[in-house]
């Protein structure tokens, strides 16, 4: 009861101190309202790490083929650099950066399947960049039973390369038709009296096979082939027997040189103008001009351009300048300039992302449903169905070199457009 009675009475007090101090709190503004407090901004989630991408190389670091290879896998690494500096490749949000995993074929057919055994079988790979030419059905029999993707850094069109009995393999790099046909084009606007050409070439494999091709080509500017075809040994040192045989071909108004290599067409160019014929010489191949100079001697370049790139060239697209001018900046200003295999990075990166999968058939259907495709070059054309009985060829465009006052030089660009 006492409790009750002290609340009772404490309550009372506290009232009147209320009503006693009622106009005071009246009189005051009512308090600020209280902020509330910012909300917390989530942190960002830290970006995925990076996976790899495991691209095969099946190139010849060893052997006589290395004065090609060697180059090219330089270039290949510089082109892998780049595109994993600007980020990889993206498929479906996660990153990929590209390891390139490089087969020693030896230059030699054995050693292309024992390479090819040890990045399927071993590595597990089933992105392949390479090899080259006729060296590409030795790869074939171990990569297509497993269906492994291709992608040729040349061809010479002989069979088991790329054509309808090669579904895994695809032309992305460079090869003897689109040369030829770049060749024939620019021998035809600066050459207008040219009417008959004779084919040197090397006999490696090819002539059977792309001869008749070249033959079409050069047919379809106007130009015939006479005599018989001039074909020498790979191995060949020297060349007068066979400078003899072009000199016996009277009829012809050029000569026609189809595929090889730089020390092959140095002596060729070498003994024709020592032996006074100063015909035009039309190199359908990626030798320097520069090179074909140090062999054959500045007095005797009049008339001889060749199907090969020149560092500084105004008119390249972007990325194959880019790589260039690494490339020269490291290994100097007159290396060898193949770059198939950057382009056929480039291809296989841009297949990727258009299908957003690694998965090698996704990757095949994707390439097969284009038309055109972005290379190193520009843009080129998916074609070939006709020609060599599948759509995979990557049709890019070519540039041709002159010596001019004793310095290699740019003379344009041919875009083949699209190959039948």
């Amino acid at each position: 009861m006492r409790r009750k009675k002290l609340v009772t009475l404490i309550g009372s007090i506290c009232l009147i101190f209320v009503l006693a101090a009622l106009p005071f709190m009246t009189a005051c503004p009512a308090p600020a309202e209280e902020e509330e407090a910012p909300a917390e901004e989530e942190e960002e989630a830290p970006p995925a790490e990076a996976k790899t991408l495991r691209i095969g190389l099946l190139l010849g670091i060893t052997g006589f083929f290395s004065v090609r290879e060697v180059p090219d896998l330089n270039q290949g690494i510089v082109c892998a650099d780049m595109i994993n500096e600007q980020g990889g490749i993206t498929v479906n949000g996660d990153t990929y950066m590209i390891e390139l995993v490089v087969a020693d074929t030896k230059s030699t057919f054995d050693g292309v399947t024992a390479a090819a055994n040890k990045l399927v079988y071993d590595e597990g790979i089933d992105l392949i960049i390479g090899p080259t030419a006729f060296f590409a059905p030795a790869a074939g029999a171990v990569c297509d039973p497993e269906k492994v993707l291709r992608f040729n850094t040349w061809v010479v069109n002989t069979p088991g390369e790329m054509d309808a009995t090669t579904p895994y393999s695809f032309m992305a790099g460079n090869g003897s038709l689109l040369t030829t046909a770049a060749a024939a084009q620019y021998l035809k606007a600066n050459y207008p009296d040219v009417e008959t050409v004779c084919i040197v070439t090397p006999d490696d494999g090819a002539p059977p096979y792309v001869i008749p091709i070249a033959t079409e080509i050069l047919a379809a500017q106007g130009i015939s082939v006479v005599g018989e075809p001039v074909i020498y040994p790979n191995e060949t040192l020297d060349f007068s027997a066979y400078v003899a045989k072009i000199n016996a071909i009277d009829e012809a108004d050029a000569i026609f040189m189809q595929n090889g290599l730089v020390f092959q067409m140095g002596p060729l160019v070498k003994g024709l103008r020592e032996s006074g014929n100063y015909k035009p010489f039309a190199g359908s191949l990626p030798a320097r001009i520069s090179q074909v100079m140090t062999i054959a001697g500045e007095e005797a370049m009049q008339d001889v351009f060749t199907i090969a790139l020149t560092p500084g060239d105004p008119d390249m697209a972007p990325i194959a300048s880019e790589i260039i001018d690494r490339v020269t900046a490291e290994y100097g200003a007159d290396y060898q300039l193949e770059m198939t295999v950057p382009n056929c990075l480039w291809v296989l990166k841009e297949a990727i992302e258009a299908c957003q999968s690694l998965d090698p058939m996704t990757i095949k259907d994707q390439l097969e449903s284009m038309d055109e495709i972005e290379t190193i070059w520009g843009t080129a054309k998916i074609c070939g169905e006709q020609t060599l009985g599948i759509k995979h060829v990557i049709a890019s465009p070519q540039a041709v070199q002159i010596l001019l006052n004793g310095v290699e030089t740019s003379a344009g660009w041919i875009d083949l457009g699209f190959i039948p």
